[in-house]
């Protein structure tokens, strides 16, 4: 049989080239064919993973949240949040893809380019593209509602609010890059809506009320082990009030799960856990443990993981435990986990791969190369700022 880590190098570079089909299935092949070759007991990874109810509960949250995102895209209610906001066009430029963004369904760039285009008639095109994929990610940095943020806590041990509260400080800088870059330049113009404060905010409380309850449930039983309870509870009261005022049955729930092929969200994050339950049985951590990489490498590996698969989860399940095994530790390092996060999501923020750069540049009618350069400044001197600090920890 092969060495385990021979085995992790093959599977890993299987699922590089297949990831840009259903991750969750080429996850979940890649984790049954390293079990295999690792000779790990497959069957203790599978009864591990579905009996341990945290999983459970966060594959349901999981299946819930883009069926909220479906509520809000078909209901008209996130438009007509930004709309009744009556903000000026450069805060509609910045907001728009950046509250789309929190919706997290199928082709959900193209529901915010359109909105972006109307904006500004005369903006370079490539620009928009720029400003459409930049904006609606930056806001995901720190939404608790966000899967990428979701798994992180669970994979770090750190606290989920704590996850948001530390985040905000690359989320700032992120936004001010883009702002700089992005929006500075574009010409000041009269706001012509009408505002409606009340309106806007009613449209927003579907969104709002789950990480509110998740916080407030988190906050009062800090003892309760399966933590993961309050965010599902809180899903399904968003649902309820979402369904409510948009004015859909029930049943209607069963037509947007459908359309949403919500499989595909549990499917991924089983597997993920799959995954990583035969990655620690392996051996494979403590063998590249054992190498002592430095922090600035885990980065570059990072960045270069979000660029080649045009994703964020896979990246960080795959060095967060090896980082842990090497450092033994069992709670990942605040500033550590805050710049390993955004440099993943950095790569993964501009690769081609991503479905909303393309489905972007596709809109708009142009080419990623061109596009490209409005993203690189923004992205390259983020990426260089978090290299420095990791340098600065170092020393």
């Amino acid at each position: 049989m092969l060495p385990p880590f021979v085995s992790f190098i093959i599977i890993l570079i299987l699922i590089l080239v297949f990831s840009k089909y259903e991750l969750g299935i080429i996850l979940l092949i890649g984790a049954i064919l390293f079990g295999l070759l690792a000779e790990v007991d497959l069957f203790t990874v599978f009864a591990n993973v579905f009996l341990d109810p945290s999983v459970i509960l966060l594959a349901i949250a999981v299946t819930l949240i883009p069926i909220l995102g479906a509520i809000m895209e078909e209901s008209k209610m996130m438009l007509e949040l930004i709309e009744k906001l009556n903000i000026s066009k450069k805060s509609a430029l910045m907001l728009s893809p950046a509250l789309f963004g929190l919706l997290p369904v199928a082709g959900g760039a193209l529901m915010s380019a359109p909105i972006v285009d109307q904006v500004d008639n005369e903006l370079d095109v490539n620009k928009k593209v720029a400003i459409n994929v930049w904006f609606r990610h930056v806001f995901i940095l720190i939404y608790p509602l966000a899967s990428t943020i979701i798994v992180s806590s669970v994979l770090t041990q750190i606290p989920l609010y704590t996850i948001v509260l530390v985040m905000l400080v690359p989320f700032f800088l992120m936004t001010l890059l883009g702002y700089i870059f992005l929006i500075r330049s574009i010409p000041k113009t009269e706001k012509h809506n009408h505002r409606d404060l009340k309106r806007a905010f009613r449209n927003f409380i579907p969104i709002i009320i789950a990480p509110i309850i998740d916080l407030i449930g988190r906050s009062i039983w800090k003892e309760f082990e399966y933590e993961e309870i309050f965010l599902v509870i809180g899903l399904f009261i968003s649902l309820i009030i979402g369904l409510r005022f948009a004015d859909y049955g029930l049943k209607s729930l069963f037509t947007f799960a459908k359309k949403m092929k919500v499989w595909r969200f549990p499917l991924l994050i089983i597997a993920m856990f799959l995954f990583l339950e035969v990655f620690i049985e392996s051996g494979v951590p403590d063998q590249i443990a054992s190498v002592d990489l430095p922090l600035i490498l885990f980065l570059i590996l990072a960045f270069i993981l979000g660029f080649a698969t045009g994703r964020a989860q896979l990246p960080l399940t795959i060095l967060i435990p090896i980082y842990l095994t090497q450092y033994g530790l069992t709670v990942f390092p605040l500033l550590e986990f805050a710049l390993l996060y955004s440099v993943t999501f950095l790569g993964y923020i501009i690769t081609p791969l991503h479905p909303c750069v393309s489905y972007t540049y596709q809109y708009f009618k142009t080419d990623y190369k061109s596009a490209f350069k409005y993203l690189a400044l923004p992205t390259f001197i983020s990426f260089a700022i978090a290299l420095l600090l990791s340098l600065i920890t170092f020393f």
